[in-house]
């Protein structure tokens, strides 16, 4: 993305259209788009946190991390101009609204006086008062189209703690996930042989009819997988169902018969350019359900006969993303669809998936689907690294051995906050691989093989370095570590603490050691794992008044 991209037409025609439905004016939908695509909330968790209203008192937007005790209050200001600039007068008349969050006892008087519904409603749900007086800190953010000029950046030397997003900032972090995928070519469907079944709803036109399977075969990206980039999983190799369907392939005198006991394909395209009783002629086309299907008659291309068909349900999206994805989470599908297959192509898994990328320079794979093709990367699984962050970042232990809720109901809880970046994540991810040596000094080796005991020592030693000023600032600039290359001396010194926490373990279970130490069972309470970690960090800190033990500055001295 360039700055240019953020005035308002290019803006509006290519980012907005499908917030028309949430906010009213050009300010709500801009608001709702930073708040998802740079603050990499949920679209629910921005609408929450939307406050966009008369009388809002200065404030577009709350949002609160409870992880890090952080309450982000928002404003947008949007320019139409696209030679506007921002500058100093905006920036001043936020920092006066600024002031009625000044105290706890402020903020309880501006519940009492706003008048607006939606401000009120998002201080008191969020605890906004409750949680400032113990202690979270306020952060202010400011938003806005447009580049700011010499009187803001003047201005803002002056106020310490405000960040402004300006058109700059906002192309630099923003992340192009180009969701549609597929594949950008014309393409043509034979159906000189068939009925086809033409069907309009809403502007979507579309086309059911049986197609060759050999015309398919012609279509673009099969075999490297790109033809199906937005489906929610990829091929998955040689499972019960594709053994099936080859097997199908290969028997000839059943090819007439393969369209009574096959789903079919459905196909999204772009445009629907011809169409005559010989050919349907389409341009850039996506397989969003058909991935298994179309790869195993790859497979066996010299078993097919001219009397194999397939099923084809051909729509026309016109760029519609908001109906592309609603298409592919609702797609039938032949092997089980799990949440995880269902939030491969969100904004968030994507955006991760570019970061770490990024972040490991090409070694590490961020794996968002079933299938797909990682070879000679480092595969960190979505759900792993999900399961990882709940227990090192959210500090919930306890609760990885509910791995079915990563995906679902405790996707936002995990992903969509704004300091989980591919940077984190690959920190958390590299430690956590660092625990072996740690779990090896484990006296009871059932204990140390049980799998949540992994999770539980990874959550303890994360409690230790964040009771520490300086290792509570290195844990909350993780991605900035990883981003100067210094994050192998991070996991170093996560390794060291994890050894020495693993030995204090020892004797903190000797005494429930054999048949009396349920570990299966305390590992997951939460008052089991917090009593514990406390004892670990109190003998820790022992340890380092009796010189036993380096202290956190020192073990992690120019990190930052």
């Amino acid at each position: 993305m360039k700055p240019e991209d953020l005035q308002f037409q290019n803006f509006s025609s290519n980012h907005l259209r499908y917030y028309d439905n949430r906010a009213g004016d050009f300010s709500g939908k801009f608001l709702r788009w930073f708040l998802e695509h740079i603050f990499r909330l949920d679209p629910l968790e921005a609408d929450d946190a939307a406050v966009d209203a008369k009388h809002d008192k200065g404030i577009d937007a709350i949002y609160v991390d409870d992880v890090s005790e952080i309450v982000y209050l928002i404003q947008a200001k949007t320019k139409t101009s696209d030679k506007a600039t921002l500058g100093d007068v905006d920036l001043k008349s936020f920092v006066g609204a600024l002031a009625q969050f000044d105290s706890a006892e402020s903020i309880g008087d501006l519940i009492s006086e706003t008048k607006n519904e939606r401000l009120k409603q998002a201080l008191t749900r969020n605890a906004v008062q409750p949680k400032v007086e113990a202690g979270y800190s306020i952060k202010p953010v400011f938003i806005t189209n447009v580049p700011s000029n010499s009187d803001a950046d003047t201005y803002l030397k002056k106020k310490d703690g405000i960040v402004l997003y300006d058109a700059d900032v906002i192309a630099t972090e923003y992340v192009d996930l180009e969701v549609n995928g597929g594949i950008q070519a014309d393409f043509y469907f034979d159906v000189s042989d068939t009925d086809v079944i033409e069907y309009d709803a809403g502007g979507a036109a579309a086309r059911i009819f049986l197609a060759p399977a050999l015309n398919l075969l012609k279509m673009k990206g099969i075999s490297d997988g790109s033809l199906f980039e937005q489906n929610v999983r990829l091929s998955l190799g040689n499972t019960k169902v594709n053994r099936g369907l080859r097997e199908s392939i290969r028997r000839k005198n059943e090819h007439s018969n393969f369209p009574l006991y096959h789903n079919g394909i459905n196909v999204l395209c772009e445009e629907i350019t011809k169409e005559t009783d010989q050919k349907i002629s389409i341009r850039d086309y996506v397989v969003v359900n058909g991935a298994q299907s179309l790869t195993s008659l790859l497979a066996e291309k010299s078993k097919i006969s001219d009397d194999l068909k397939v099923l084809v349900k051909l729509i026309e999206v016109k760029g519609d993303i908001v109906l592309s994805q609603a298409i592919t989470r609702n797609s039938n599908n032949q092997n089980a669809i799990k949440a995880r297959d269902l939030k491969s192509n969100h904004n968030i898994q994507q955006r991760l998936k570019v970061e770490i990328e990024e972040c490991s320079h090409g070694t590490s794979a961020y794996e968002i689907k079933q299938g797909e093709n990682n070879k000679g990367k480092r595969v960190i699984s979505n759900e792993m690294a999900g399961l990882v962050i709940l227990a090192m970042d959210l500090e919930q232990p306890w609760n990885c051995h509910q791995k079915y809720k990563v995906m679902d109901d405790l996707h936002s809880d995990i992903f969509g906050r704004p300091s989980v970046t591919g940077g984190r994540v690959l920190a958390f991810w590299e430690s956590f691989q660092a625990l072996g040596a740690a779990l090896e000094e484990l006296d009871n080796e059932l204990f140390g093989q049980y799998t949540l005991t992994r999770y539980f020592l990874a959550y303890a030693v994360v409690s230790i370095i964040r009771a520490d000023e300086l290792g509570a600032e290195v844990l909350a600039n993780l991605d900035t570590i990883a981003a100067n290359g210094k994050l192998n001396n991070f996991v170093a010194g996560f390794e060291n603490l994890a050894v020495a926490a693993a030995n204090d373990l020892n004797a903190e279970i000797s005494d429930d050691e054999d048949d009396h130490f349920d570990y299966k069972n305390d590992l997951k309470s939460s008052k089991w794992c917090r009593q514990t970690a406390a004892r670990l960090l109190a003998q820790y800190k022992k340890d380092v008044r009796r010189k036993k033990a380096d202290p956190i500055a020192e073990m992690f001295d120019g990190l930052l």
